[in-house]
């Protein structure tokens, strides 16, 4: 960690970071360290006023051992990385970073705590048991956890009326079941359990989710530009089941996703065709609702939409048997949620063979867009859909564009960092960038752009300055 980094972190602070102005307040950052050992990992840094404001504080051996005394608390054992960063004079801002647990849930001073949005709460009992037996258990899954505080007139009825109705269209569900009660549907989709529900069902049935399931939350928002530290044109967040949460995203995305028009050569009737393939979209949207990891219990599914391209990322890593490059053919199925997963199957939405991906990038093709880009980051899975529109500069009055197909992703986001931060050398170009390439990788990349004539450079070697014109 350098000041350069904990400038930018600061500047783009969110839901995994903390800001405290001293060790004063070392307690409750231990508090919030667990919080994040419980969840996918943050960051807390002393010497941070709640506005961003670098303050520092004096650091002495007495500092360092209060440190150390207060990590003795945590339970299991926790190994914190602890960054000294000078910021002047003899002041330094303290930046501890926790990873995610291997063996969670962790407590400290014999207490679990967790995060709800970006503040920092003691844990309720039900959560911690569940984690606790999810530690012992490593093959239980978390949707069949009981949930303890529902019950069955918690749940949206019309909702389950309206798979079975569905369900009997697709052919997955027998015409009979049309007359079975609440009780016996539930049942027959595995939500039961001795009596009780399990947590399948409020993911998928609850009239009301928070605050107990506050991870069944989508967060969506239109950004001015090609990145998230653009103005807001629209941001929502909304909690509510899966399939609430299905119709809230299909309803952002049609208020911001234009309709093409355009005629045929040999046809005066219009043709109106959607920015992107809209089976394609939605069941890239099924698959981050069906395939996350809702044992963490901050994170939410996020829909951002740029002036390139729209993303979608989900919590929870691709299961071991499968790798990125897999995702473009034909393979097997392995849903880390199987009840919620089978339930999307019993009404038409899934096929539960490994093909969904594969519909999303032959959708794409047959819509005359690029090939989607799936990525691994922050603990889950991004699926970025390009815009077949060419990139406009941005803050940019010419009308110069570049056609898509000439400029890959990781281009444009070297165009955007340049465009954002003005002159920069290649090391501090390739610092910003999210996952960065191999260096003969960049310096094509480099090159393309420059052969484009969006991007042009001064000097040579290692000391060459590179600058968006």
């Amino acid at each position: 960690m350098n000041l350069a980094k904990l400038k930018r972190m600061v500047k783009n602070e969110n839901i995994q970071t903390e800001f405290k102005s001293t060790t004063g307040e070392l307690r409750q950052a231990c508090q919030t360290l667990c919080a994040f050992l419980n969840d996918q990992g943050g960051w807390v840094f002393l010497g941070v006023k709640n506005d961003g404001r670098l303050i520092g504080q004096m650091v002495t051996d007495a500092t360092c051992q209060e440190i150390a005394n207060e990590l003795r608390k945590f339970e299991p054992p926790v190994s914190i990385e602890i960054s000294y960063i000078p910021i002047a004079g003899e002041k330094f801002v303290i930046a501890m970073e926790a990873s995610p647990g291997n063996h969670i849930p962790y407590i400290y001073d014999g207490r679990p705590y967790y995060r709800l949005e970006s503040s920092t709460s003691v844990m309720p009992q039900h959560l911690y048991e569940q984690l606790i037996v999810k530690r012992g258990q490593l093959n239980h899954a978390w949707e069949e956890f009981l949930a303890d505080a529902y019950t069955i007139e918690d749940l949206d009825h019309d909702e389950i009326r309206k798979t079975i109705k569905q369900g009997i269209v697709a052919g997955r569900i027998p015409d009979d079941a049309i007359n079975e009660s609440i009780p016996d549907i539930l049942s027959s989709l595995d939500l039961l359990k001795n009596g009780k529900l399990k947590n399948a069902a409020v993911v998928l049935f609850a009239k009301k989710v928070t605050p107990l399931y506050s991870q069944c939350m989508i967060k969506m928002a239109r950004f001015r530009g090609l990145d998230e530290t653009q103005d807001f044109i629209d941001n929502q967040q909304f909690y509510g089941n899966a399939f609430k949460m299905m119709e809230e995203a299909n309803n952002f995305m049609r208020r911001h996703l234009s309709i093409a028009s355009f005629y045929q050569a040999d046809s005066f009737v219009r043709i109106d065709k959607p920015t992107l393939p809209v089976l394609a979209v939605r069941e890239a949207m099924i698959n981050a609702i069906v395939h996350r990891d809702y044992s963490q219990l901050s994170a939410a599914i996020t829909l951002g939409i740029f002036d390139d391209r729209l993303e979608i990322w989900n919590n929870g890593l691709l299961p071991k048997q499968l790798k990125i490059m897999d995702l473009n053919s034909t393979h097997r199925s392995f849903p880390r949620n199987k009840i919620i997963a089978n339930t999307f199957f019993k009404r038409g939405l899934i096929e539960g063979w490994g093909t969904g991906t594969v519909k999303i990038f032959r959708g794409c093709r047959d819509h005359g867009i690029l090939d989607p880009i799936y990525t691994e980051y922050s603990g889950g899975v991004s699926i970025q859909f390009l815009f077949a529109e060419p990139i406009q500069r941005i803050g940019d009055n010419t009308k110069q564009k570049v056609p898509l197909e000439k400029i890959s992703i990781r281009q444009r986001e070297i165009f955007h960092v340049l465009e954002k931060s003005g002159e920069l050398k290649s090391p501090e170009i390739i610092e910003r960038l999210k996952n960065p390439p191999l260096e003969r990788t960049f310096r094509k990349d480099l090159a393309a752009l420059k052969k484009l004539g969006i991007i042009n450079s001064r000097g040579r070697g290692r000391h060459a300055v590179w600058f968006k014109v």
